[in-house]
């Protein structure tokens, strides 16, 4: 199994000529504990560093399990994402006067600091996250949680009783009665 790594010198590249490329391959663990998702375990591919005129271009794929919570039942479910990165990382520090650059990127995160260290973790974080669907179901027939007592209705019914109706809506109940459908 390969090393996980997020971060990269790249002074290197930093002093070659606009063109100049470097591929990794990449294995990274981005997903915080006390996040709603989580990483089943870490993404994989592979990304491209390419010297523009402004600093560099990371462009790559990765793809990895992340787990989530079923919306309806809370359950845990797994998912493959997939994450398309493109990103242009500007440096701090010129590398060849060793002077500090000034910069207006509002995104700290595409920065490389003061030492040329890229590190594409945040924007992957970011990526993940971004690449979760807003309502996963664990299936698509799931029941769901009762209101009332939290009972897993896919494992079957509760001993509640039903609800009842609310006095605001029994007259559109009578014209939904008196509709043929």
């Amino acid at each position: 199994m390969a090393e996980e790594r997020t971060q990269w010198n790249v002074a290197q590249l930093l002093k070659e000529p606009i063109g100049a490329t470097r591929n990794f391959d990449v294995q990274a663990s981005v997903l915080q504990q006390e996040s709603d998702v989580t990483q089943a375990a870490p993404l994989a591919g592979q990304v491209s560093m390419l010297r523009t005129n402004l600093g560099v271009l990371v462009q790559g794929v990765l793809t990895g399990p992340v787990t989530v919570a079923c919306t309806r039942c809370l359950k845990p479910v797994t998912l493959h994402v997939t994450v398309e990165l493109e990103e242009e990382f500007k440096p701090t520090v010129d590398v060849v006067r060793g002077s500090y650059v000034p910069v207006d990127e509002e995104d700290t995160a595409l920065l490389i600091d003061e030492h040329h260290v890229l590190d594409i973790s945040e924007v992957l974080r970011q990526a993940v996250l971004l690449e979760v669907p807003i309502q996963v179901l664990c299936r698509p027939d799931c029941a769901g949680l009762c209101q009332t007592c939290g009972q897993d209705l896919n494992e079957g019914t509760c001993d509640c009783p039903d609800e009842e109706s609310d006095a605001r809506w029994e007259q559109l109940s009578a014209l939904l009665d008196d509709i043929e459908l």
